[in-house]
């Protein structure tokens, strides 16, 4: 199965140009100065090894993922984790680990890279070498600049960044730029889930397929999969599946923040036909 980003090309309208849109954003004074630098990321994450099971206690479990337990799920007295309390390590960097990171980079508007960490070449499988992975990542990163560059995801600065520091830290992987985590901005993290409830804490938080749907990008997830499906894919061998899953979530966080950002347009300029 080809993501649909290594296919997919949106028409460009004459109309839209890379001068039109430079000239919306960028006041004539800063003309020819270098433009910014656009990094979507969507992680995707699987619990711990299935030999470390046994050595986490079922109470330790319980008070990282407190808030979406039912009573009978927060037996104390258990030995052993059950199995949704295992799988929903994945969600918590302490225990869960990267399986893929997917992006897309745009470099003065244009789209350079579409693809995804953790794969192998030719093969397309994940490898789950999470220190591998990690450091592709901040490899891509060295260069990012704070005041010119963007990093751009859905719920973003509340679990894909954060994830990716901490098992960082974990692995013994030191990040290449230690980024804000600062409320109220949207620079130089931009979180499309944040932005479209305007950092009201008491605003409910809009799912990636909601929003797209509420927008009307005319991009929804991948058919019958959702974010808990990664790991039974995963473990089926279903890697293209998990590839595919990822990327359309990249897709669709770029298209939302074009739509956001740009309300009157340019759409998003067509997508590099590059796999990673």
């Amino acid at each position: 199965m080809q993501p649909s980003c290594f296919t997919h090309r949106t028409a460009c309208n004459p109309l839209n140009s890379v001068e039109t849109l430079t000239a919306r954003v960028y006041p004539p004074a800063l003309w020819g100065v270098q433009m910014l630098r656009r990094i979507f990321i969507d992680v995707e994450s699987v619990p711990p090894p299935e030999e470390r099971r046994s050595l986490i206690k079922p109470e330790i479990v319980h008070k990282l993922c407190r808030r979406g337990f039912s009573a009978p799920d927060a037996d104390d007295g258990a030995s052993v984790c059950t199995d949704e309390q295992f799988r929903r390590l994945a969600l918590h960097a302490e225990y869960g680990r990267v399986l893929a990171i997917g992006l897309i980079v745009e470099h003065d508007w244009q789209v350079v890279r579409c693809g995804m960490l953790g794969r192998e070449r030719p093969s397309g499988r994940f490898h789950l070498d999470e220190r591998r992975t990690l450091r592709a990542f901040w490899r891509l990163l060295q260069d990012f600049n704070v005041g010119r560059d963007l990093i751009i995801g859905h719920n973003v600065l509340d679990f894909d960044l954060p994830f990716l520091y901490k098992r960082s830290r974990i692995n013994r992987i030191h990040p290449s730029i230690l980024l804000s985590f600062a409320r109220y901005k949207s620079a130089p993290v931009y979180d499309t889930m944040r932005e479209w409830a305007h950092w009201n804490p008491q605003a409910p938080l809009v799912s990636l397929d909601q929003l797209s749907d509420i927008l009307g990008v005319g991009l929804s997830k991948l058919d019958g999969m959702n974010g808990g499906g990664v790991y039974d894919e995963y473990l089926a061998g279903n890697h293209d599946r998990v590839a595919a899953y990822c990327l359309r979530d990249v897709e669709i966080a770029r298209a939302i923040y074009y739509r956001m950002v740009f309300p009157e347009g340019p759409e998003p300029q067509g997508l590099a036909n590059s796999h990673e």
